[in-house]
């Protein structure tokens, strides 16, 4: 008896021992996979950034099929651009308005908006009339839950979804057809959290493709006519996660000089996510202007921006695979579409004066070039626009 007390506390010993060997071993594994993935890589010349974190071996794609035609929609437009203040949460949030607008007209399935910038802008400018789009007193926004993978496709389409609303006469309004995913500030504790926990994680979930999974879904498919992502300047989860999931890419900008090399410099970024898998199938929709002046020159930003977008990659430019979209789709700056804000999106809140028509004009003609690209079918068939000269989408 003695004897197999013993041979059981051996046992026993040496389980914990193996186990404890085995932990040591995975979690000194683990760290030192999560230091290469984000270590320099050393050169003749001395030691580099390496390709980055996002980049890590292997990349696991969706297992859905997010890209084929032949599915149906929704299309899931990302509007994005490294460089902040160009104007990404106002085109995406008037677009957005406009496809919903039309949506609501035709007797069409409902436009999804969703944050991804932890600061909120594009929920604050989406619902206006208050704070209720805060997250409660113990809850996180609804991003940090579709970020986290704590929500599934049924979750992406009940009815405890934000609608936009616009104040109009002294009251405000529910627009029904343009449905939102809020963002608030714990949106960016939650992606550095998701960031950390895949980095140190098994990966047998590659997070990079959980929005993928979920907005691709058949329940999420059937539920929406379009799907715009408003992107965070900056290549967080959130945005990583968009650009993988997305199937069409849409570049604001302003036309100026450094600008436009921010311009060049995220495109080239891209095609880097599309070669080693991160966003095969991501197509261009363009590269569109905004907060231009009616009084400005802008033929040479234009030819200059124009030039580095064609330039060929191995000479530092965007290797041809995006354009500047025409002029009549420029977003010019407007007093009454700024001063819009706190009202509602300035597409659905702003009035019907000379320049308030011009701006409205170049979100139509806008929306149907995205329409074009991503075959919507929330247009007219008839082209909107001839040459360069702005003209009412009907």
């Amino acid at each position: 008896m003695v004897a197999g007390a013993v041979l059981l506390a051996v046992a026993y010993l040496l389980k914990k021992a193996w186990g404890l060997i085995t932990w040591t071993w995975d979690y000194f594994s683990r760290l030192d996979r999560a230091l290469k993935d984000v270590g320099r890589t050393g050169t003749p010349s001395g030691p580099t950034e390496g390709k980055g974190l996002w980049l890590a071996e292997p990349i696991k794609g969706p297992t859905v099929r997010c890209c084929d035609p032949h599915i149906g929609p929704p299309r899931v437009l990302v509007v994005a651009n490294a460089k902040g203040g160009v104007g990404k949460t106002t085109v995406a949030a008037n677009l957005g308005a406009c496809f919903a607008m039309i949506a609501q007209n035709e007797g069409k399935k409902p436009v999804l908006l969703i944050d991804l910038d932890f600061q909120g802008s594009l929920s604050s400018m989406s619902i206006a009339g208050g704070k209720d789009w805060l997250p409660p007193e113990g809850w996180d926004s609804k991003s940090t839950y579709l970020v986290s993978g704590s929500f599934a496709p049924p979750d992406i389409v009940n009815s405890t979804l934000s609608a936009a609303t616009v104040r109009q006469n002294g009251g405000t309004t529910k627009v029904d057809k343009l449905k939102i995913i809020t963002a608030y500030y714990d949106l960016a504790q939650a992606e550095n959290r998701v960031m950390i926990e895949w980095l140190l994680g098994d990966r047998r979930v590659d997070i990079r493709f959980r929005l993928a999974d979920l907005l691709h879904d058949d329940i999420v498919r059937d539920a929406f006519s379009l799907i715009v992502i408003d992107s965070p300047p900056r290549l967080t989860t959130g945005a990583i996660q968009a650009l993988a999931c997305g199937t069409h890419l849409l570049i604001p900008t302003i036309l100026d000089e450094p600008s436009s090399e921010a311009v060049v410099a995220f495109v080239r970024q891209i095609e880097t996510f599309r070669d080693k898998g991160l966003c095969p199938k991501m197509e261009h929709v363009g590269v569109v202007p905004t907060m231009t002046d009616a009084i400005q020159n802008l033929g040479p930003m234009e030819r200059l921006l124009r030039d580095r977008l064609q330039l060929p990659l191995e000479q530092g430019g965007a290797g041809g695979v995006t354009e500047l979209l025409p002029r009549f789709t420029y977003i010019p700056d407007s007093v009454a579409f700024r001063n819009a804000g706190g009202k509602g999106i300035a597409y659905l809140s702003m009035g019907n004066g000379a320049t308030t028509t011009r701006v409205r004009t170049a979100i139509h003609n806008l929306a149907a070039k995205v329409d074009k690209a991503m075959s919507l079918g929330l247009k007219p068939p008839e082209e909107p626009y001839e040459g360069e000269r702005l003209r009412a989408v009907p």
